[in-house]
């Protein structure tokens, strides 16, 4: 039978698309490929090292992986070049706001005016930008009224973005919400969000979230959206880790080998799968040998930058080893977590502790 036309075009059309996002930074961080957006993103500093482009992308890339100070010139500086940007302007929104996250009190409350300053800047520049609507929704829920929040004005941002983009506007709604308790009323905005675009991998993937929760814990409903998410967006490892937990919970091993193979061959650069495969075992206190295989083979490759760090893995490796007897093995896991990474946390220095007394 003869393909019809039409069929051909729309083919032609996906494959251009995914061309398009394989060879753009930005949509690679948005989808979690740092370490591709880099090799990238340094091609493109070679080449035009002072270019507007080149200076927001560097600083989307260190905004993206923890250093909004060291994003923070780089944005500035790209902002200025493109005064009629929203984006542009947005990402040094974005970097005073996490800085503010980590700042004392006093420095925290200068940067918090700040954000408010330039995210209102970026959106009278597009009064449409998705992204400017969530981060100032957001700002105006969380921050002390001395640095600007107002309740009254999230909500209103919130009403606003639902008439520009009625999904994402439903899942703004639905946060706020959830975060003011309200919870009849986020899962209505959330309901009514998938009505809006069953076909928007983010509204899926709250969908999974709702659906597996510890006071749902409704694992078909939350595999059947994990599923579509994977169908929409099959480049991402959220779908195959969120799987890979739920069938290691339910103690389904055939489907959690078959999702972990999948999800190998779909994102190679990224075992985040396997990692939450086997911390959801650990959580569960069953099958440690089985725990242990995940948490070795995730250490055989340097994480993608976001995933669990290699320090999280020795140190939950070590607890699984400690549950099969294996005491001075599961020790040595410890200490090299805490080694890579001094301030892992309390717990992980109490295992450590416990450990060394035998």
């Amino acid at each position: 039978m003869t393909p019809k036309p039409h069929l051909i075009l729309l083919a032609l059309l996906l494959a251009a698309s995914t061309a398009r996002a394989a060879d753009d930074p930005k949509t690679l961080m948005d989808e979690g490929h740092y370490r591709r957006a880099k090799t990238l993103i340094d091609a493109e500093a070679a080449a035009h090292p002072d270019a507007a482009r080149t200076l927001y992308l560097r600083g989307y890339w260190l905004l993206g992986t923890g250093d909004a100070k060291g994003a923070l010139p780089l944005s500035e500086k790209a902002a200025d070049l493109m005064p009629r940007d929203a984006d542009y302007r947005y990402q040094v929104a974005g970097c005073v706001g996490t800085m503010a996250e980590e700042a004392g009190k006093l420095k925290a409350l200068g940067l918090a005016k700040r954000f408010k300053k330039e995210a209102e800047a970026a959106l009278a520049l597009d009064p449409r930008n998705v992204r400017v609507y969530e981060g100032l929704a957001q700002f105006y829920s969380q921050a002390p009224g001395i640095a600007g929040g107002d309740d009254k004005r999230a909500y209103a941002l919130a009403e606003s973005l639902v008439k520009i983009d009625p999904a994402h506007g439903r899942l703004l709604q639905s946060s706020l919400y959830y975060r003011d308790k309200k919870q009849d009323l986020g899962d209505q905005a959330l309901h009514q969000a998938l009505a809006e675009a069953p076909g928007d991998y983010q509204v899926q993937m709250s969908m999974v979230r709702y659906f597996a929760s510890d006071t749902r814990k409704q694992y078909d409903e939350a595999e059947k959206h994990a599923r579509a998410a994977l169908a929409i967006s099959p480049g991402r490892i959220g779908p195959y880790a969120v799987l890979a937990q739920i069938y290691a919970h339910l103690g389904r091993w055939e489907d959690m080998e078959h999702i972990l193979a999948e999800s190998e061959r779909a994102v190679p650069d990224n075992r985040a799968a396997y990692y939450q495969a086997g911390r959801t075992l650990l959580t569960d206190d069953k099958e440690p040998a089985r725990a242990e295989k995940l948490f070795r083979y995730y250490l055989g490759a340097e994480p993608e930058i976001g995933a669990p760090t290699l320090a999280h893995a020795h140190w939950r490796l070590g607890l699984v080893i400690e549950k099969q007897g294996r005491k001075p093995e599961a020790l040595a896991e410890v200490e090299q977590a805490l080694t890579l990474k001094p301030d892992l946390g309390d717990d992980a220095k109490k295992d450590l502790k416990r450990l060394k007394k035998g």
